[in-house]
């Protein structure tokens, strides 16, 4: 592509941009209040900030916090009563629940069962097993909801917390919380609506869980969870790298700039000369 084209090119975005006003102002309102383009439901109490517009029920709930506790409590010493399991203690196990698992550094020996190791308790009027470890959630036991019938075929840690919270042990695919995002939206367009916090164990070890956790997969990454850090920077890539100051990134944004504006001049000048030729005839 020589020189003229590539300017015949950009003039005729340019004038196509220039003519067609319309187009500027829809950008210029979808930025300062992208709510103007959105299409108004039936039902205000339906409206969405996210794809599903408008939602199949009214929403109650403003917010969502997803406890994930990976290297937390086991689920035997929490809200799974095993009685089973507590009967089989020091028991081999059965071939049943191990054959043709890949069990980790496991391969070859062999597996006892271990009972949990405290004991559990009904609870409320629902009856609800809840292990003695935990007395107050034991007393709003009407309260909440557990669910059990969660199931899952990964055996090994790693891929259990992928298909815990993305629906594969297959990595890449969305997490739950950026379905969320992406389903529903956020009240604020300048801030991340989808925002994680891991922790810390006692010997400052990180919590054993991969950042696929709260990945977006196939899509856009603006709806990709924002890792909350308790020490250093807060958020990653938000402060100046070390070594370099705010006066050295002006410099940096200042010289970019320069370069636009050379490239800028340069393309007008070429502009003028392919006009002065055609002027002339030689083009």
């Amino acid at each position: 592509m020589n020189l003229d084209q590539l300017i015949g090119i950009r003039h005729t975005r340019r004038a196509f941009l220039g003519h067609a006003a319309g187009i500027g102002t829809a950008a210029l309102a979808a930025l300062l209040d992208p709510a103007l383009l959105r299409a108004a439901p039936v039902d205000p109490r339906l409206a969405s900030l996210g794809i599903v517009n408008p939602l199949h029920f009214a929403p109650k709930a403003k917010r969502i916090i997803h406890l994930y506790q990976a290297g937390g409590p086991s689920h035997l010493e929490t809200f799974d009563h095993k009685p089973r399991l507590a009967a089989l203690d020091g028991q081999p196990m059965p071939e049943s629940y191990t054959k043709g698992q890949p069990i980790a550094q496991l391969q070859g020996q062999q597996l006892k069962c271990f009972a949990p190791q405290f004991p559990f308790q009904k609870s409320g009027a629902s009856g609800q097993e809840i292990c003695t470890l935990f007395p107050h959630i034991a007393s709003i036991a009407d309260e909440i909801c557990i669910a059990r019938s969660m199931v899952t075929e990964a055996i090994n840690h790693d891929p259990a917390h992928t298909y815990m919270n993305t629906g594969t042990t297959i990595s890449g695919r969305p997490s739950m919380g950026s379905w969320l995002l992406y389903g529903l939206g956020s009240e604020c367009e300048d801030l991340p609506g989808f925002v994680v916090l891991s922790s810390l164990g006692k010997g400052g070890q990180g919590q054993p869980i991969a950042s696929r956790q709260w990945h977006s997969g196939f899509l856009p990454s603006k709806y990709q969870g924002v890792e909350f850090r308790s020490t250093g920077d807060p958020v990653h890539y938000v402060g100046n790298p070390k070594g370099v100051n705010r006066p050295q990134q002006r410099d940096i944004v200042d010289a970019a700039a320069a370069i636009s504006v050379k490239v800028h001049d340069h393309l007008v000048i070429g502009r003028e000369r392919v006009d002065s030729f055609r002027s002339l005839g030689l083009l």
